[in-house]
């Protein structure tokens, strides 16, 4: 399968843009346009605006802007996907820890997990998944059309923002740049459990 890089860099070239050309109509700086089209997205300022960048480009050459951003998703994940070797390590570590330390210190935090995960069982089919929006603020004046949009919930929480799913972090932390159009705008980021139930927030902004 063809990568985004080369899609994008293809349809310029057929097009006879420059680079610059496309500074210009985008805004984007060269020096990410080449990194974009060289497949070098950890040369870029963040996963969140490389998207904003890839949906932008594509839209002014002619690309499907919903199909470069589903390419770039699979490429970007396959290469974080290296990353959890890590993270494996690091959970090994944390039970060595925990299998060295005295009877008591065991026993106590092996109970305070069963309670906290019968609590948070039951607290699913009730409640929808905490949701806190750290940007924008409601009633934020953006520029440049690009918004980015970040938050924290649960870990195993969808989130789906302007009807767009975000990737989530183990953490629960999740980021995503977004384009809009000049003027009033809403963005309403929803998440869901397991269990499906929903918790959303609506944040309305002024693109300028």
């Amino acid at each position: 399968m063809r990568k985004i890089s080369e899609i994008l860099k293809d349809a310029r070239l057929e097009r006879g843009y420059s680079l610059e050309t496309v500074v210009k109509a985008t805004k984007i700086k060269k020096q990410f346009l080449m990194a974009i089209e060289d497949g070098r997205y950890d040369a870029l300022p963040s996963e969140s605006y490389a998207l904003g960048f890839i949906k932008n480009y594509a839209t002014y050459i002619g690309v499907d802007k919903n199909k470069a951003a589903a390419l770039f998703r699979r490429e970007y994940e396959g290469v974080q996907g290296k990353i959890l070797p890590t993270f494996k390590s690091k959970d090994k570590t944390i039970r060595r820890i925990v299998i060295f330390t005295p009877r008591n210190f065991v026993i106590g935090l092996t109970v305070l997990a069963i309670l906290g995960y019968i609590a948070f069982q039951y607290s699913s089919y009730f409640f929808g998944p905490r949701l806190e929006i750290v940007e924008p603020k409601n009633n934020t004046v953006v520029k440049n059309n690009i918004v980015e949009v970040a938050g924290k919930t649960d870990p195993y929480a969808t989130v789906l923002i302007n009807n767009e799913e975000s990737y989530v972090q183990l953490d629960g932390t999740f980021r995503k740049t977004l384009y809009l159009f000049e003027g009033e705008r809403q963005i309403t980021i929803d998440s869901k459990n397991r269990n499906g139930k929903n918790t959303r927030k609506t944040i309305h902004v002024s693109v300028r």
